[in-house]
């Protein structure tokens, strides 16, 4: 990156440009209309995106960080959604939504199963290998 906040090379861009790209992307359901959106091409949007190996780690870190903010945010949720279905679960005229929450409950019972079977396996994967070693 030159001095002057530009990436050196044909057809730069300053660093803010290439930071909008990204939110761009990050919000916007097209490539087109991420560019469209940052006031870059299409082309040269693409193009950060195959080559350009700065932009690509800047872009899977940006997309990291609001990935475990999404994640967070539901994890902090979680408490108030069981509480809901629970709710729903007590729906006596209402057979179908019943229905539904208890069906919500067995599947995320079934998935945190999953979860620390997998776990627990791999565990003891990794306790394995330790070992040989």
């Amino acid at each position: 990156m030159a001095a002057d906040g530009r990436v050196k090379g044909h057809g730069t861009k300053p660093a803010p440009v290439r930071e909008q790209a990204i939110l761009a992307l990050l919000s916007e359901r097209t490539l087109e209309l991420a560019a469209a959106r940052a006031n870059v091409g299409d082309r040269t949007l693409r193009r950060w995106l195959t080559e350009d190996t700065k932009f690509q780690a800047d872009y899977a870190a940006a997309r990291k960080a609001a990935s475990e903010a999404g994640m967070s945010r539901m994890q902090a949720l979680t408490s108030r959604a069981v509480n809901t279905l629970e709710d729903l679960l007590g729906a006596k005229d209402h057979p179908t939504v019943r229905l539904g929450a208890a069906r919500t409950l067995v599947e995320i019972g079934m998935h945190q199963h999953d979860a620390e079977t997998i776990v627990r396996k791999l565990d003891e994967i990794e306790a394995v290998q330790r070992k040989r070693r």
